[in-house]
């Protein structure tokens, strides 16, 4: 995988504004990994893609993550900070070690294909039931609405648990501490919605800066794209001086 780089941003910037944020999430990975299709990376579990999301946020932005949040509680702003990488390693532990199987049954993790085919669902409660169905089945048979209706309590209760570890590494959970009233409320941190608005950010400074050094030297936005970072901030210092 490779840091996307400042034509990159721009491409991931454009193909944002007009992408749900599941499908922005593969055009960012299809930019970082152009070794695997498009469909590889959709049919990839949730975990091990959110995981590379947070590697390639790690790689193109820098391991620190920081944000705000509202304490259930007492209502007052929290900030803070997460190392990416990091959570990535978290990510892949989970996987590990939730990738048991349940007796009679074929079980497979959600991907963002179902995500997607799961946006239109009326509810929560609905999308949930459309995820089950899509990846839960008896041994040897397709997955499907009947079969698990079909399914004495006890029986649903056990696949339902299992669909949960199996699918843990896929919300990214962060434990936050309240200063003002001391809960401990813990964060659902949705890493495709996070990255496709830093990636926004990036891209909008990145114009801005081409702006004004091709104003002021002539230079195309191609070749200040295609500079590092550090050398853009260098001239843009001079010219501020």
């Amino acid at each position: 995988m490779h840091a996307l780089n400042g034509e990159e941003l721009l491409i991931a910037w454009e193909g944002s504004r007009q992408q749900p944020e599941q499908e922005t999430a593969l055009c960012l990975l299809a930019l970082a990994l152009p070794e695997r299709s498009f469909g590889e990376l959709a049919a990839m579990p949730l975990g091990e893609r959110n995981a590379l999301l947070l590697e390639l946020r790690a790689g193109t932005l820098g391991r620190s993550m920081e944000g705000r949040a509202v304490c259930p509680e007492c209502g007052m702003q929290l900030e803070f900070e997460l190392d990416a990488r990091q959570l990535a390693r978290g990510l892949r532990e989970q996987i590990q070690a939730n990738s048991g199987k349940l007796e009679g049954f074929a079980m497979r993790p959600v991907n963002t294909q179902d995500l997607l085919a799961c946006a239109r669902a009326a509810n929560e409660e609905d999308a949930r039931s459309m995820l089950l169905e899509r990846t839960v089945s008896l041994q040897e048979a397709e997955p499907g609405r009947e079969q698990l209706q079909s399914l004495p309590a006890q029986e649903l209760n056990a696949v339902i648990e299992q669909f949960d570890r199996l699918n843990e590494a896929a919300e990214i959970q962060v434990q936050l501490q309240c200063a003002g009233c001391a809960a401990r409320p813990r964060l659902d941190l949705d890493i495709a919605h996070y990255l496709a608005r830093e990636i926004t950010g990036a891209a909008r400074r990145l114009m801005a800066e081409i702006h004004e050094l091709a104003s002021a030297y002539g230079w195309s936005e191609e070749s200040i794209a295609r500079m590092s970072g550090a050398r853009r901030a260098a001239y843009l210092e001079m010219l501020n001086a």
